[in-house]
């Protein structure tokens, strides 16, 4: 019976995606946002219990992998889809062909995800630390976004998420980021040494700082501070 609680657990992160996603369809971006949050706390949870319970199975990585896939690939996806149909209302200057191009490369996102996610399922090299941007980094970095285009008061920026030039850049660099060789280090605490943590105390205290000033929308903040983070640390060859 305990076997089945990180399958159900999985199972919950995926109903919270698709859940999402049909927030998505009917324009309500900041609801769509957080039940990517949502799904990540599950996922976060599938893997600790798996763990904890020493239920890691073959058919756990593969359910978690299709979980994934909707919750952090199409449900983003789709946020990021409104949010370029709302951007391009300001761009009569693309018209045509030009204009689906745009639009559609909202879902380049899941086909990168899905990428990401077969490389980490054939992987044996990512236990401690991942190759490439995870992809719940990912989606919540899209799903702040979908939060701030709703929420937009007393926070600096928030017109970047109605500017078509930037979704596109965040759509592909972030896509590229899924699937590059870059390390970037685990969030798992092996043990509470601060030598052999330091970035991820550092991250998760500016994190919770990000998180009390500005809110969800802050997200954005800390997925980028964890990719300057990784980047420096691969460069300074720190071990974490």
């Amino acid at each position: 019976m305990k076997k089945t609680i990180p399958s159900f657990i999985t199972c919950l992160a995926l109903f919270s995606g698709c859940i999402s996603i049909a927030c998505s369809a009917n324009g309500n971006l900041a609801a769509a946002g957080y039940f990517i949050l949502i799904a990540s706390v599950f996922d976060f949870l599938d893997g600790m219990f798996a763990r904890m319970l020493k239920a890691i199975s073959a058919l756990g990585k593969q359910l978690d992998s299709l979980s994934d896939a909707v919750s952090f690939g199409v449900a983003p996806a789709l946020i990021m889809f409104r949010l370029m149909t709302d951007s391009l209302q300001d761009q009569v200057e693309i018209e045509g062909f030009a204009r689906h191009v745009f639009l559609y490369s909202s879902f380049i996102i899941v086909i990168f995800a899905v990428l990401r996610l077969a490389k980490f399922n054939i992987d044996d090299t990512q236990s401690k630390s991942f190759r490439g941007l995870p992809t719940p980094a990912t989606a919540l970095f899209v799903s702040s976004l979908g939060v701030l285009s709703e929420t937009r008061a007393g926070i600096p920026l928030y017109n970047l998420t109605g500017n078509l030039w930037f979704l596109l850049i965040v759509n592909l660099l972030f896509s590229a980021l899924m699937i590059t060789n870059i390390r970037m280090f685990s969030l798992k605490f092996e043990n509470l040494n601060l030598q052999n943590n330091w970035s991820r105390y550092t991250l998760l205290i500016l994190s919770i700082v990000i998180l009390i000033l500005v809110g969800i929308p802050g997200l954005a903040v800390i997925i980028a501070l964890y990719i300057i983070m990784s980047v420096a640390t691969n460069l300074l060859k720190i071990k974490n």
